[in-house]
């Protein structure tokens, strides 16, 4: 009887020695060694990535299937925090939060411990991994403008930030602030992309130093220029004294045309110009190229006036430079009228014979002596045309009163009209 009791005393102790070995995980025994690796140690703030942690027994053989291994971080998570491994493996997923730094995540199992290279500060230990979060990654950040001026009046460029880590890597999600002393920019912070680029625009009339900074590093001052822009002159002379001394006052020649030389010069320290043009202001045109040479002219005729007021022309010079950048400068010039024409009719009576009288008739030109032609209307349905101011005609007597008409022509090409009464 007594063996009995002590028989099923045994059974219970081992069974509840068994319970309770199904509770106990199962860790690493002594002298094992993990071997801890990250998929990326550089991880964007609220990144991810994966973790492997190999556990082998002293043997080097991977530990029993079911080996508990647990994961610490100082910065993050690690999910899920404990688990089990299959061939030595134990895997877990590292999430960063929304702070940068650098995560010392750790993988931990019974007796096992990292083993260890290296001595003082480049000391590694293979269950130790540092990750790398957000902008601590960030090593270097470079800066460009494109382009890398603006207009004389001013204009945008796109701010363009690089930001790597030390193995060149770019940095993703880590935002970039850009400064700059002048000018306005669209957006101050921008993340960078998955090429570790940040972009904004500057927009500024003066010349602007940028930076961009992005965790505590910043980068070389980058600057951007305001271009010097195109500069043009042009001036007025009349060809002859004889037409004056100015263009806002010409008298017309020959032809009743005037003849005046541009000078057109280009801006001293002013911009490489393509070229230059002068709008004569009556629908004509020339190039005078870019000036290179020097001073550029240019001789040009303008008609005179048909009538008693003056012809008014603006003639204007206008430069395009090498950067599509354009200016101008304008003169005026005047062509009066030429001397005021006039005519008048003198009719002198002659001899009456048979109801007929006869008639001498003079015209005066005043304002020119170069007539070309006197052409006559006598107002008895009669015309001649004569060279000469003189002319002779005979009328009915008592026919009434007639109007008598001359048309002179200059050879300049104007005319003038007179015009004189008789009563035959």
């Amino acid at each position: 009887m007594q063996e009995s009791f002590k028989y099923s005393a045994l059974v219970v102790m081992v069974a509840v020695l068994a319970a309770a070995c199904d509770k106990v995980p199962l860790l690493a025994p002594r002298d094992s060694t993990i071997a801890l690796s990250a998929n990326s140690l550089v991880v964007p703030t609220n990144g991810t990535t994966g973790l492997t942690a190999f556990v082998t027994e002293s043997s080097g053989t991977p530990v029993q299937n079911g080996t508990t291994v647990r994961f610490t971080t100082t910065l993050g998570t690690v999910t899920p925090a404990e688990t089990q491994t299959t061939n030595g493996l134990a895997v877990a997923t590292f999430q960063a939060g929304t702070s940068s730094g650098i995560a010392e995540v750790h993988a931990i199992s019974g007796g096992a411990t990292g083993s260890t290279s290296g001595t003082g500060t480049t000391a590694t230990t293979t269950n130790v991994v540092k990750i790398t979060i957000g902008a601590a990654a960030v090593n270097t950040v470079t800066l460009r403008a494109n382009p890398s001026t603006v207009g004389p009046t001013g204009g945008a460029v796109e701010l363009i930030a690089t930001v790597i880590t030390d193995s060149g890597s770019p940095v993703l999600n880590v935002p970039v602030t850009f400064n700059s002393d002048q000018g306005v920019l669209s957006v101050q912070t921008v993340p960078t992309d998955a090429k570790g680029e940040a972009r904004t625009v500057l927009t500024t009339a003066q010349k602007a130093s940028v930076t961009a900074t992005a965790g505590t590093k910043t980068s070389s001052a980058v600057t951007v220029d305001v271009r010097v822009g195109p500069g043009v002159s042009i001036t007025c002379a009349p060809s002859t004294t004889a037409q004056g001394t100015t263009c806002a006052s010409i008298t017309p020649g020959t032809g009743n045309s005037a003849t005046v030389i541009f000078t057109i010069k280009k801006g001293s320290g002013t911009s490489n110009l393509r070229d230059v043009v002068v709008d004569f202001g009556d629908r004509t045109s020339q190039s005078v190229g870019n000036l290179a040479g020097g001073d550029g002219t240019v001789t040009h005729n303008y008609a005179g006036p048909s009538g008693s007021g003056p012809n008014a022309y603006t003639a204007t010079a206008r430069a395009t430079d090498v950067n599509g950048e354009v200016a101008s400068a304008s003169t005026t010039v005047v062509v009066n009228p030429r001397t005021p024409l006039s005519v008048t009719i003198t009719a002198t009576k002659g001899t009456e014979a048979g109801g007929k009288v006869s008639y001498s008739l003079e015209a005066k030109v005043t304002g020119s002596t170069d007539i070309v032609e006197y052409a006559w209307d006598f107002g008895d349905d009669q015309t001649a045309t004569t060279s000469g101011s003189t002319i002779q005609h005979i009328y009915t007597t008592g026919s009434g009163i007639k109007t008598v008409k001359v048309t002179a022509k200059i050879t300049d090409g104007r005319t003038v009209d007179g015009q004189t009464q008789i009563n035959p």
